[in-house]
């Protein structure tokens, strides 16, 4: 089931009329547009988010609290970031996906653990596009991709619905 959420600015409801005679303020429309928001779809600024959790993980590595050095995922995801920006779709997505060979071959000699935990971080806020979704499939097994992407739709269906 697909939720589509409409949210309604305030500034634009009551901003936009004159809240005396209730008539439209000069200036703005009597027509309210609402800000669709479909569960589907990812962050634009995913990158940034992407390169962000690296980035902690990189902090508990140096404070001995996880073992291996991330600093190869560091360069990688500033580098889909930087491919991204500039609008380079066909590099974004081989970035995207050496990052992931990366996390398989445990680069850096990072941990089981933080590397599925960035794996799947990964696969949540990277768009679809970007991703070679037969990767995932031979490194995680179909069933186990088909049963994250079922759990990541229930949730967000949860989520949508608690608003």
């Amino acid at each position: 089931m697909n939720r589509t959420i409409a949210i309604y600015s305030t500034i634009a409801i009551l901003g936009g009329w004159n809240l005396a005679g209730l008539t439209p303020a000069h200036g703005f429309s009597n027509s309210i547009e609402p800000v669709i928001w479909n569960s589907n779809q990812k962050s634009a600024a995913w990158a940034e988010e992407l390169l962000g959790q690296v980035v902690t993980y990189q902090t508990m590595a140096e404070k001995n609290l996880i073992p291996g050095s991330f600093q190869a995922y560091v360069d990688q995801t500033s580098k889909i970031r930087e491919l991204h920006r500039a609008g380079n779709r066909r590099a974004t997505y081989d970035g995207v996906n050496q990052l992931m060979v990366m996390l398989e071959a445990r680069v850096g000699g990072i941990d089981e653990h933080s590397a599925d935990a960035l794996w799947d971080f990964c696969y949540r806020v990277t768009p679809d596009e970007f991703h070679a979704r037969d990767r995932h499939i031979r490194a995680k097994g179909a069933d186990e991709v088909k049963k994250h992407e079922e759990f990541m739709r229930n949730m967000d269906e949860r989520a949508g619905m608690s608003f």
